[in-house]
């Protein structure tokens, strides 16, 4: 069983949807905010991109979780996923796997396991191709669609605890039509607690950890519970030789999240990348190259 790290535009209980296959269902009102929330800059060829997102305030840095919404809702905490290792995976191809699709990392044992998956609603169009190395994404982009880490369930964990680093890093080069790409790190402390899910008429059965309860909504929207996003700016001048690198903090970099404005790294339950798309937005192709993904040392 897998524990799909999802985008924000699909609802919190997509975690429990997507355990068969990677597939990704409907967007959310809340996928348009994300494509909003925060700005970023992007660093040249070979370059850093730094932290320069959304709204600051108060919270993170525990693994307790805080009082987010009112009502009789009782939350879910997580189980925690095994050792998080700094390069979670350089996209390495094995052929022997049968996938060409994803990079499978860890041993599903005493490291943290797991793989990639991609999603596009009705109207667009996304593939994932690692043959060559890298995490390779092509994309028509006519509708809400995005890309996502899974983390494999080993002894029921659903939790990753990242604190032992400072953020999250990965190289990226390639063409998104001049459109920057959402990257969201989704919490506990920010995520519907499954018994108000189920409060809803279609929520749906939920196991994701959550303990914010929104103010009002349905299983693919939920304002008062949001997670800490940042924008990036794809450089054009980018290449596989001379990438761009990412890296975000989790105190500083990431923000705009509903209740807790940064991401706790003690409790992780999703990462995502979105693609920008508002109902605006004419249709445009996107072909993407992330590489070496993990984690920014203190």
């Amino acid at each position: 069983m897998h524990i799909n790290l999802r985008i924000e535009s699909v609802s919190r209980s997509a975690l429990a949807l997507v355990l068969v296959g990677c597939g990704l269902v409907a967007c959310t009102t809340q996928e348009a905010k994300t494509t909003d929330g925060g700005s970023g800059k992007g660093g040249g060829g070979g370059g850093t991109t730094t932290g320069q997102g959304g709204s600051v305030g108060s919270g993170g840095g525990s693994g307790n979780t805080v009082a987010c919404g009112t009502g009789a809702f009782s939350p879910t905490h997580g189980i925690l996923c095994p050792t998080v290792p700094q390069l979670l995976t350089d996209f390495a191809y094995n052929g022997d796997s049968g996938s060409t699709d994803q990079a499978r990392f860890g041993d599903d044992a005493t490291m943290l396991s797991g793989g990639e998956s991609t999603y596009a609603n009705m109207g667009g169009m996304i593939t994932s191709d690692v043959t060559q190395g890298d995490w390779h994404l092509v994309a028509h982009v006519a509708n809400y669609s995005g890309f996502n880490l899974y983390f494999d369930d080993v002894n029921g964990c659903n939790m990753v605890d990242a604190s032992a680093f400072a953020g999250i890093t990965f190289t990226i080069w390639g063409t998104t039509g001049g459109n920057p790409i959402t990257m969201g790190v989704g919490i506990e402390d920010d995520t519907p607690t499954p018994s108000w899910f189920a409060s809803v008429t279609d929520g749906g059965a939920v196991t994701t950890p959550g303990s914010c309860i929104p103010t009002m909504g349905s299983q693919y929207y939920h304002p008062g519970c949001g997670d800490p996003t940042y924008l990036i700016t794809v450089d054009p001048n980018a290449t596989a030789a001379s990438p761009q690198t990412v890296s975000l903090k989790w105190d500083t970099d990431f923000a705009g999240g509903t209740c807790e404005p940064h991401v706790n790294p003690k409790q992780i339950v999703s990462i995502y990348w979105q693609l920008a798309w508002s109902a605006s937005m004419a249709p445009y192709d996107a072909d993407i190259h992330i590489d070496n993904l993990g984690f920014i040392p203190k």
